[in-house]
């Protein structure tokens, strides 16, 4: 499967996804910006059927985190000590075959600059 195709097709399916979930701006007391790690590690269940994951995109809160190739990781802003959601979604590799992973969401309350947040469909943790 062409990897434009795979990326197009996951931003086509979390447009209808997102409009329903996404909450609103961060209130104004918001202690400023994070950067943080999402992660969408194999543990978490992101693969279902085999293989690791290879690619993965991340939306935090209500903007767009981005994507990345290679790895089960993106570094995307957060709002300090503010509860908010984020949807992430892999792209698996399994030998020669690629395939879309579960996408998830869940809340994150990020505490510090450069924290790690693992999550799947088995659930979410951080450091």
């Amino acid at each position: 499967m062409n990897a434009r195709r795979v990326i197009n097709g996951i931003a086509a399916l979390t447009v209808g996804l997102l409009a329903s979930s996404v909450p609103g701006p961060a209130p104004a007391q918001a202690a400023g910006n994070y950067w943080v790690y999402i992660s969408a590690p194999t543990w978490q269940g992101n693969c279902p059927q085999g293989g690791s994951v290879k690619y993965m995109w991340a939306m935090i809160s209500d903007s767009w985190s981005g994507g990345d190739a290679g790895d089960d990781l993106v570094y995307g802003r957060a709002y300090a000590n503010v509860t908010q959601d984020v949807v992430t979604q892999p792209t698996c590799y399994n030998g020669s075959r690629s395939y879309v992973g579960p996408a998830t969401s869940h809340s994150i309350r990020p505490t510090r600059n450069g924290q790690t947040w693992w999550m799947g469909p088995s659930g979410v943790s951080h450091n």
